[in-house]
C-alpha cells in the first residue's frame, strides 16, 4: 500500500469500520488467483473496462437505455454491499454501518468522498446528504475518451449511492449528481433523499419505472411497437436526447417567473424545441405558444400579440388566443423601432403583480451572443434583458457521444410514421454518423437517416455503404465541410453589421490566395481557376502589383 505520512490519519477517519480495518479484511491470493474482501470475492479490472461498456451499451442499445443498465447495475452493487457489511459486521451500529457506504466506495477506487452533510433518522424514515466526489473514474475515463461533456456521467456511481441508502432506509432513496467534474466542475457533487421529496417528476419517474424494478424496459423491444397505450413518452424521446444538454438550465427558467430567454445555435440544433420545452413546463396547456418570423413583424403586430386579451373571455377562449410564450425566431432581423417596443414591454412586464398576464417573449438566432452585440442593429438594452439565462444549443459535431443514441430514435420514429419495419443499424454505419461534421446538425441527421430507411432493401440492415451513397444528393458540391459553415456565418454576420463591401472581399482573397501560394502569381492565379493574365488583371484593378 502506497501512502504518505500525511494521508495516513485518513485511514483511521470516520465510523467503524474504517478504511484500515477494511485494508485488514482485504486479502490477496495469487495461488488460487483470488482478492476476497471478508470472505467476499473482487476482481480487479482496469478502469477504462466501465468506459468501454458504457460506449457499447450505447451503440447496441442507445443512450437513455444504456444509463438505466448502468444505474441499475451500480443500484444492485450498492444494495450488495450494504447487505454484506451488515452480514460480515453483525455488531455494528446502524448509523456507522450506514456511514461505511462512503469508506466501502472510496475502497473500490471509485471515488474520494468528501461529506458536505449527511443528516438521518432511521425511525421517522427521514435523510438528506450531499457529498463531494474526488478523482470520480468514471468521470476521468469519459474525459480520456470523449473530452468534455455537456452533463454528468457518474452514471453506476450515483446509482451505487441510491442503493446502498435505500437498503438501510427500507424504502427508495434516490441520488442525483448536480456537479460532474467531466463537465468541466471542480468536482462530482451528489445530493440524496427519498424519491417522494423530489420534485423532478423525470427521475422520479425513471426510477420507479426502470431502475428500482426487476424488469427493465428494452429499448429495442419499445421500439418495435409502434403504438403505447398508456400515454407516456418513452423514456428516450428524441426530444429528451436532443435537449440533454441544456435540459437543467431550460428547467431552471421555467421555473423563474416569465424571465426572457435568449436562444442561439447552428441550424438544426433544435432552439425551436427548447422554446417548445420552456413554454410546455410553464404554461402546462394553460395559454398558446405562438412563433413569429422577425423579418415579417410590425410595431403593430407586436402589439397585438404581447397585448393580453379581455379577462371576460372564457378560460378556453383566452388558452387558445392569449400567447403564454412568444418565439422570436431570427431576433437579429427586428427593426428598431419593433426592438424599442419589445424592450419597453420587457421593463414593464419585469414590474408586473400578476405572473398570468405575462407574456414569456423567447428569442431564438443562429448567431451567437457576442456576434449580436456586435451588431450596431441590436439595442444593448433589450440584448441584456434577454441574456439573464441565455441558453447556447451545441452543434452536433461538439456531442458526438450522442449521435448513435439520436440516429436510433430518429430511426425509430421514422420507421413508426412510415410503417415500415424498424432495420438494424450497423456499427461501421454509427462510426461514419459518429465522424460526420452534420453542418445542418439534427436535421440533416434526420434527412440523412429517412433516406436510408427508404433506400434501404427490407430485412438489411442499415451500414456505411447506404449512408455514403446518400451524401452526393445532399452536399452536391462538397462533402459536409464545417469550414464552408463557418465562412456563411461570417459573411451573414459582416453583411448584418454593415461593415462589408465586395471590394474588401475581394481584396482579401486575393491577398489571402497570394500568401499561400508565397507569392507567386502565376500560382494563386491557379489556385483561384483564373489565368495568370485575368488575375494580374484584377490585382492591378485593386490596386494591387502582381510582382512574378
Amino acid at each position: 500500500m502506497k501512502i504518505n505520512v500525511q494521508q495516513e490519519s485518513y485511514l483511521d477517519r470516520g465510523g467503524n469500520p474504517t478504511i484500515r480495518e477494511l485494508l485488514q479484511k482485504l486479502v490477496f491470493n495469487p495461488v488460487d488467483g483470488t482478492i476476497k474482501l471478508n470472505d467476499r470475492r473482487l476482481i480487479l479490472q482496469r478502469s477504462s473496462f466501465g468506459s468501454h461498456l458504457r460506449d457499447e451499451l450505447i451503440r447496441a442499445c442507445g443512450k437513455m437505455e444504456a444509463f438505466v443498465i448502468l444505474t441499475r447495475l451500480g443500484y444492485k452493487a450498492g444494495m450488495e454491499d450494504a447487505a454484506f457489511l451488515r452480514k460480515a459486521w453483525p455488531s455494528l451500529d446502524l448509523g456507522d454501518a450506514f456511514t461505511a457506504g462512503t469508506r466501502l466506495h472510496t475502497l473500490r477506487g471509485m471515488v474520494r468522498v468528501e461529506t458536505v452533510h449527511n443528516d438521518f433518522d432511521f425511525k421517522r424514515g427521514k435523510f438528506s446528504g450531499e457529498f463531494l466526489w474526488h478523482d470520480s473514474v468514471e468521470a476521468f475515463e469519459f474525459c480520456q475518451h470523449h473530452g468534455q461533456s455537456h452533463e454528468p456521467i457518474c452514471w453506476s456511481q450515483v446509482g451505487y449511492a441510491s442503493g446502498y441508502a435505500t437498503y438501510f432506509f427500507e424504502k427508495p432513496i434516490v441520488y442525483k449528481e448536480v456537479q460532474c467534474i467531466a463537465r468541466g466542475d471542480r468536482a462530482c457533487r451528489v445530493v440524496g433523499k427519498p424519491i417522494d421529496m423530489w420534485g423532478d417528476e423525470h427521475l422520479v419517474e425513471l426510477y420507479r419505472k426502470h431502475i428500482l424494478t426487476d424488469a427493465p424496459v428494452s429499448a429495442s423491444h419499445a421500439a418495435a411497437k409502434p403504438a403505447v397505450d398508456s400515454g407516456t413518452p418513452p423514456p428516450a424521446s428524441l426530444k429528451s436526447l436532443l435537449l440533454a444538454p441544456v435540459i437543467s438550465r431550460l428547467d431552471k427558467i421555467a421555473r423563474a417567473n416569465n424571465i426572457p430567454v435568449l436562444i442561439t445555435g447552428e441550424a438544426g440544433t433544435g432552439k425551436r424545441a427548447a422554446a417548445r420545452h420552456l413554454h410546455d413546463a410553464t404554461c402546462r396547456g394553460e395559454a398558446a405558444l405562438l412563433r413569429i418570423h422577425c423579418a415579417e413583424v410590425g410595431e403593430d403586430a407586436l402589439e397585438e400579440m404581447l397585448s393580453p386579451r379581455s379577462k371576460s373571455a372564457g378560460r378556453a377562449r383566452r388558452a387558445a388566443e392569449t400567447p403564454g410564450t412568444l418565439v422570436l425566431d431570427g431576433f437579429e432581423r427586428l427593426s428598431e423601432s419593433v426592438q424599442l417596443r419589445l424592450s419597453e414591454f420587457l421593463e414593464a412586464s419585469s414590474l408586473a403583480t400578476d405572473p398570468a398576464e405575462r407574456v414569456r417573449v423567447v428569442a431564438i438566432s443562429t448567431l451567437s451572443p457576442q456576434a449580436l452585440a456586435a451588431l450596431p442593429s441590436i439595442r444593448r438594452d433589450l440584448l441584456y434583458r434577454l441574456s439573464v439565462l441565455p441558453i447556447g444549443m451545441p452543434a452536433l459535431r461538439e456531442r458526438r457521444q450522442d449521435i448513435p443514441a439520436l440516429a436510433a430514435e430518429i430511426l425509430r420514429t421514422a420507421a413508426v410514421r412510415q410503417g415500415l419495419a424498424l432495420p438494424d443499424i450497423s456499427r461501421d454505419a454509427l462510426d461514419f454518423l459518429s465522424e460526420m461534421e452534420f453542418p445542418g446538425n439534427v436535421s440533416e441527421l434526420e434527412a440523412l437517416l429517412l433516406g436510408s430507411l427508404l433506400s434501404s432493401e427490407p430485412g438489411s440492415a442499415i451500414c456505411a455503404t447506404v449512408l455514403r451513397s446518400l451524401i452526393p444528393s445532399m452536399h452536391p458540391q462538397t462533402r459536409l465541410d464545417t469550414a464552408d459553415h463557418s465562412l456563411d456565418t461570417d459573411i451573414e454576420q459582416a453583411i448584418l453589421s454593415g461593415k462589408i463591401s465586395l471590394d474588401k472581399v475581394n481584396n482579401r482573397i486575393y491577398q489571402t490566395t497570394i500568401r499561400l501560394a508565397n507569392g507567386n502569381v502565376s500560382r494563386a492565379a491557379r489556385m483561384l481557376g483564373l489565368s495568370r493574365a485575368q488575375f494580374a488583371y484584377r490585382l492591378g484593378q485593386a490596386g494591387m502589383e502582381a510582382e512574378r
